[in-house]
């Protein structure tokens, strides 16, 4: 994944992508399958705006949130102080996640993977920290040029998507035999 650059940092604190937080990640959320719970992982997390909005809306979880740009990093210091030791903060490439296996159980990317070069890596990457039984939530503004089934692989079943306007998923992890 490339640097940002001065447009995308800028992109992350203008009001029509914080808008488009507001509406759009939400009704993903809420959309989950299962009870959202846990330590979860968000890829990608940007200056913070989707990780706020999971800690308001999801008390019970622990958050570790990770980009690989440390300026955008740099703005989840406010958040810290306010959400104390329910919010971890990293700097990580998602196709390079620097997680143990199986350590979430919820891993979730907004609007991050057109921004990826090679999404099946990431994919995997996220499939790899998922515990058994865990959950992968993506969603985009485009749809994935290649299947979700052939990018998520068998260790994973999917069990929602669709969308029209944006792309979202949801799978999970299966348990090993």
């Amino acid at each position: 994944m490339a640097s940002p650059t001065a447009f995308e940092r800028w992109w992350l604190n203008a009001w029509p992508h914080r808008f488009r937080i507001r509406r759009s990640v939400p009704k993903f959320l809420q959309a989950c399958p299962e009870p959202f719970r846990g330590q979860v992982l968000e890829v990608g997390a940007g200056a913070g705006w989707t990780s706020r909005t999971i800690l308001e809306t999801f008390p019970q979880v622990e958050l570790t949130a990770t980009d690989l740009d440390p300026a955008a990093l740099q703005q989840f210091s406010h958040l810290q102080e306010q959400y104390g030791r329910r919010l971890h903060v990293r700097q990580a490439a998602v196709e390079a996640l620097p997680f143990d296996r199986a350590s979430f159980d919820i891993v979730v990317a907004f609007f991050l993977m057109r921004h990826v070069a090679d999404p099946a890596a990431a994919i995997q990457q996220c499939i790899r920290v998922l515990r058994p039984g865990g959950l992968l939530g993506l969603i985009d503004e485009v749809r994935p040029d290649r299947d979700m089934g052939e990018l998520i692989g068998q260790e994973a079943k999917i069990l929602t998507h669709g969308g029209t306007g944006r792309y979202y998923l949801w799978a999970q992890k299966e348990y090993p035999f």
